[in-house]
């Protein structure tokens, strides 16, 4: 599937969770959202399916409109309601002097970046470091508000309700404390409702549960958006069937070998479009070939080339090669496990490039156990803003190979790198006998872009998969979060377990260990669990025998006690994420004793 699903974000998902609920609605992994929203915020959320993640920066673009409710008199280290509240101030403001208030936010603004705010510093979110009672210093940016206005004001209890229409990256939550703070009160956010993204309105929004509806009766086609929609100011073609292969391999198109058409768009999507910036719309055409919207194309002299391409390759591996020739891409090397601090610090450079980013992760480790698996590497790296994640295996042709070789016959021919990033201390080819300097001579040699980062340390100590490693198989999965840059987690899909916590009111779910993977030592851990798109505090057993000592072996098992939840998931997605450990494994003479026990565990768990 590709296109765009409008999707009404409910309160207490995160704009992950949506997309992670949306993979299993959808049965695909390839999602992007296009603009975050608090996990408290409500409303429009474009999510783009398949190669449509190639218009998400156009979208993200466009201009945003809110409607949020506030109070006057309070305010808070979050600028919400949600947060701890700071100050609490009398107010006698009257609505005339409300509205002149709110006019002077009108225009281009500056805004300090909120600590409670998923902006980056060093590779560290604000949050993050918000969260630990940290406070560093922001630098302000500019943002354009281009209407705000004023939609209820109760001059008796300071509530209030304005809608704000704004540019990408404007804090709402921002605006209503600035407010607050000029009118020599204080004031907070209540809640927040996005009310529109561009053209995409609540109203042609889909919650979860519908669009869970649509999948079942095979109707989820009628919510989707189709990329040419977004186009419509392209003029659209029909492509003569016989060039098919030139436009599948990216190739320039001649004139003749193309045919007027009329409108493809079903009228019903059409109310989408508007201008994008940054398209010549004058100068570029849609192209369809056998009814199938395929890419659009800029003309340049006589010929059209290649703007964008939105199509299926053939499974022909030459096809695959030539397409990612044509567009090449950012390529970092590294033992990417566990895609801590250090290695987002790289892929935030790489993303700079505006090239499509590849991580090729070397394969090995000394002890043969991953942080994380394959499968949650590929999707962790997915959210960060990697298009490509491969594994590079270290089998006895690829330990041999010369750097010069590694360099140009893999990363250059095979990856099409148009830049290389790696860390300082990078080495490769035969016997590690190449290192980062080596690579940019032999990048440079060859007339690619060669980008040497510093090693990001944290409280002096250099950040590696190793030293995150360690502390796992301690159970310090605090610490290691705080390299990783989140927690560590498990994920998989729920099995069926022994049932015995259901019949003492302790009801777990079951992940079975994945292979290859480090788990934590055995023990009690304080988790958060992701299930059905929502998070819920819980507590996890990670050992051989959870129960009752019976003098048996027993397999590892990963059982969980959602606290709050209830309802039958065996078969469903689920996310562990491990917060801190709370004890090490005991056994229990009886079912009372480990009841107790468990009880117990809820208490400590949610008393952090």
């Amino acid at each position: 599937m590709n296109g765009i699903i409008v999707i009404n974000k409910e309160r207490g998902y995160s704009s992950f969770d949506v997309i992670a609920v949306l993979r299993g609605v959808l049965g695909m992994k390839k999602l992007g959202h296009t603009g975050t929203l608090d996990p408290e915020a409500e409303g429009v959320l474009p999510v783009c399916l398949g190669f449509a993640t190639k218009i998400c920066d156009h979208l993200m673009a466009q201009k945003k409109e809110y409607i949020a409710n506030g109070k006057l008199g309070i305010t808070t280290d979050t600028q919400d309601i949600f947060g701890t509240v700071l100050s609490e101030r009398p107010f006698a403001v009257d609505e005339q002097t409300f509205r002149e208030a709110l006019a002077g936010f009108v225009g281009e603004i500056e805004q300090l970046t909120p600590m409670y705010s998923a902006r980056k510093i060093d590779g560290v979110k604000l949050v993050d470091l918000a969260r630990k009672g940290i406070t560093i210093e922001r630098s302000t940016k500019r943002v354009r508000v281009f209407e705000a206005e004023l939609l209820s004001f109760d001059e008796k209890t300071g509530e209030y309700s304005i809608r704000i229409l704004c540019q990408k990256g404007t804090y709402i939550r921002t605006i209503c404390n600035d407010l607050g703070e000029k009118l020599g009160c204080g004031s907070c956010m209540t809640k927040l409702v996005r009310t529109k993204t561009g053209r995409c309105t609540i109203e042609n929004s889909y919650t979860i549960d519908e669009l869970r509806r649509l999948r079942a009766e095979g109707r989820i086609t009628e919510a989707i958006v189709p990329i040419d929609a977004f186009y419509l100011g392209c003029k659209p073609f029909e492509l003569d069937p016989a060039q098919l292969k030139s436009i599948r391999n990216g190739n320039f198109l001649e004139p003749e070998w193309l045919t007027a058409c009329e409108e493809p768009v079903p009228e019903e999507f059409r109310y989408i479009y508007e201008p994008l910036a940054g398209v010549e719309e004058d100068r570029c055409i849609r192209v369809y070939a056998e009814g199938e919207f395929y890419a659009v194309y800029r003309r340049k002299g006589r010929t059209y080339r290649p703007l964008q391409m939105y199509h299926e390759v053939d499974n022909d591996r030459n096809y695959a090669l030539k397409q990612a020739a044509a567009e090449g891409c950012c390529i970092s090397v590294g033992k990417f496990d566990g895609l801590h601090i250090g290695h987002r610090s790289l892929i935030e450079e790489m993303r700079r490039s505006g090239l499509p980013c590849t991580l090729l992760s070397v394969a090995a480790h000394p002890d043969g156990l991953g942080i994380y698996t394959e499968k949650e590497s590929r999707s962790l790296a997915e959210t960060l803003g990697v298009e490509r994640f491969e594994i590079w295996p270290l089998d006895a042709k690829n330990r041999n190979m010369l750097p010069r070789e590694f360099v140009e016959n893999i990363l250059i021919q095979k990856y099409h790198a148009k830049k290389i990033i790696v860390g300082e201390d990078f080495r490769f080819g035969r016997d590690r006998s190449g290192d980062a300097k080596m690579l940019a001579e032999i990048a440079g040699d060859n007339g690619i872009e060669c980008e040497i980062c510093p090693i990001v340390s944290n409280e002096g100590i250099s950040v590696s998969s190793s030293e995150i490693r360690s502390l796992i198989a301690e159970g310090a999965v605090d610490r290691a979060a705080e390299l990783l840059g989140e927690p560590y987690f498990t994920e998989g899909i729920i099995a069926r377990g022994k049932q015995i916590g259901r019949t003492i009111g302790f009801p777990t779910i079951n992940l079975t260990p994945s292979e290859g993977k480090l788990y934590p030592p055995f023990g009690v851990y304080r988790t958060e669990t992701l299930i059905r798109g929502k998070k819920f505090p819980s507590v996890t057993n990670i050992g051989d025998n959870p129960t009752v000592k019976d003098g048996l072996e027993h397999a590892i098992t990963v059982e969980t006690h959602i606290i709050g939840f209830s309802g039958d998931v065996y078969g469903e997605f689920a996310r562990v994420t491990f917060l801190a450990r709370l004890r090490g494994q005991m056994h229990f003479a009886s079912l009372e004793e480990l009841k107790a026990q468990l009880a117990e565990d809820v208490r400590a768990a949610t008393c952090e």
